[in-house]
């Protein structure tokens, strides 16, 4: 395996684990509610999810299985679109309301990364059905 190879694999792997990691934290230290913000809009925005009663169980399941699908290659696009809406959301969190643009940009550049790498099985998602079948044949 080329050293370009394990790069690629170690960062996916290691963004996959956090996706892991971070959602079972959420659970087990905060049973499920949003961590504690020392920003008045962050601790809003995370205290009006809570309030919801179904975004932080749908988020913390698409972490999960986003974050497990990154473990593999083969599942890693699938992980990769999971995960996209949590990035941003990420992103915008730090950028906003918490004041850590450089937080927040490294998971939306990290993730723009993987995306890049990737890229070769998401541009089959934009090709047109007819030259699609007549390359495969």
């Amino acid at each position: 395996m080329k050293l370009a190879n394990r790069a690629w694999t170690a960062a996916r792997i290691l963004f996959g684990l956090f996706f892991l990691y971070a959602p079972l934290v959420v659970l087990v230290k905060f049973g499920g509610r949003n961590p504690p913000e020392t920003v008045a809009a962050a601790s809003d925005f995370a205290l009006a999810l809570d309030r919801t009663g179904f975004m932080n169980p749908l988020i913390i399941v698409t972490m999960l299985a986003g974050g497990g699908a990154m473990l593999f290659r083969r599942t890693a696009p699938v992980g990769l679109i999971l995960l996209g809406p949590s990035i941003v959301v990420i992103a915008g969190f730090h950028w906003f309301l918490t004041g850590k643009l450089i937080w927040g940009s490294i998971w939306l550049v990290w993730f723009l990364l993987l995306v890049w790498e990737q890229r070769t099985i998401f541009a089959r998602l934009l090709t047109p059905v007819a030259l699609a079948t007549e390359t495969s044949s």
